[in-house]
């Protein structure tokens, strides 16, 4: 019986080592900003968007990097001449189409997060 408790026990404690803590990743995400207009094609290795266009607001040629496999995530969606835009402050990636905007919340553990 001591056996089993200590077995459990110890099954609980890795299991809580494995779970994101969402709300740090929520306010490493909050920091990024992305506005530019893609005018090559993002490159998509096994986790990360490079992805290379016009900034928004300058009108200078820049690159946009997302390390942790968010915006990665919808690269189906994303062609040359589109708009991605991620503003600081908020959790929310927008794909602008020529006739469409798509925009995809961030969610950590099923729990949804715009802002």
């Amino acid at each position: 019986m001591k056996k089993i408790i200590i077995l459990l026990l110890g099954i609980s404690l890795l299991s809580s080592c494995l779970s994101p803590d969402c709300e740090k990743l929520a306010n490493y995400d909050r920091k990024k900003e992305c506005l530019l207009i893609i005018k090559k094609m993002p490159v998509f290795d096994t986790r990360y968007l490079n992805a290379e266009g016009i900034h928004l607001k300058t009108g200078e040629y820049c690159k946009c990097r997302d390390d942790d496999n968010w915006w990665t995530q919808y690269s189906d969606y994303m062609s040359v001449g589109d708009t991605i835009i991620k503003r600081k402050g908020e959790l929310v990636f927008y794909i602008h189409k020529k006739d469409t905007i798509l925009s995809f919340p961030w969610e950590c553990e099923g729990k949804v997060y715009k802002s």
